[in-house]
């Protein structure tokens, strides 16, 4: 009987920690980082500038975020927009809504904003 419950227990653990993964695959697909700048609460909040050289839309610095289209973009800005505590944090480091450019979620579960 103990083998059975150890099995069963060994079970449900490895279908918890695979549902967690899953949802961690999905933190930062436009759907799942729209879902959570809808709701953050502004704790472990980064933001970074970046830079466009020269208006060609080559975004440099930094280069370690992925580009968003520009329907993400608007996603993002939108999902930003109905969150009014993130918003005034966001203005209270000088940061505006219209150049927000990208957005993502770490493991830890907070957020990058980059801005131009």
């Amino acid at each position: 009987m103990n083998r059975v419950a150890a099995i069963a227990s060994a079970v449900a653990t490895l279908a918890f920690a695979d549902a967690s993964r899953a949802e961690s695959l999905d933190m930062n697909t436009p759907s799942g980082i729209e879902r959570t700048l809808r709701s953050f609460s502004g704790r472990n909040l980064d933001v970074r500038q970046v830079y466009d050289h020269g208006g060609s839309g080559n975004i440099g610095d930094p280069k370690s975020f992925a580009a968003r289209s520009v329907n993400d973009i608007q996603m993002i800005r939108a999902a930003i927009a109905v969150n009014k505590p993130l918003v005034h944090q966001l203005n209270a480091r000088g940061v505006l809504l219209g150049n927000i450019v990208n957005a993502d979620q770490a493991a830890d579960g907070g957020i990058t904003v980059y801005y131009r």
